[in-house]
């Protein structure tokens, strides 16, 4: 089950720059150990940017997930993932397959591009803090 998100909350934290967005999505995700992502019936959304590059955008809530997928790829579920799932399965796939990850696509569709193994970093050294 998400944490609670007002639409205060939702509006303040879509408003944050791509790096901010980035940095709550982290903080997020190691504190309910959940994220989202977004698929159909013919599987999760991986487009192609422009620069040339796949990528898996991903969200810390299903509510940003849905509603801002919902205005530029509609017919789109978000659908939960578990952070134990993304770090094991889903960050060393992505990285295999050569596909980054999109963090936090905001209503525009701007997000913060990442490697899996930058990400995979990223989330080992905030879960780490918990352990101290």
């Amino acid at each position: 089950m998400p944490y609670g998100l007002n639409p205060e909350q939702y509006k303040a934290v879509v408003s944050l720059d791509g790096e901010q967005r980035c940095a709550h999505f982290i903080g997020r995700v190691t504190d309910w150990e959940t994220l989202w992502g977004v698929r159909n019936d013919e599987g999760w959304l991986v487009p192609d940017a422009p620069e040339g590059f796949e990528y898996f955008p991903v969200w810390p809530h299903p509510e940003y997930a849905q509603t801002i997928t919902d205005k530029v790829f509609p017919r789109h579920l978000a659908t939960e993932i578990s952070l134990a799932d993304f770090m094991t399965d889903w960050l060393p796939k992505l990285e295999v397959d050569k596909v980054k990850v999109a963090v936090f696509p905001n209503e525009n569709w701007e997000f913060w591009v990442v490697e899996p193994s930058d990400l995979m970093i990223a989330l080992e050294n905030e879960l780490a803090q918990y352990e101290e």
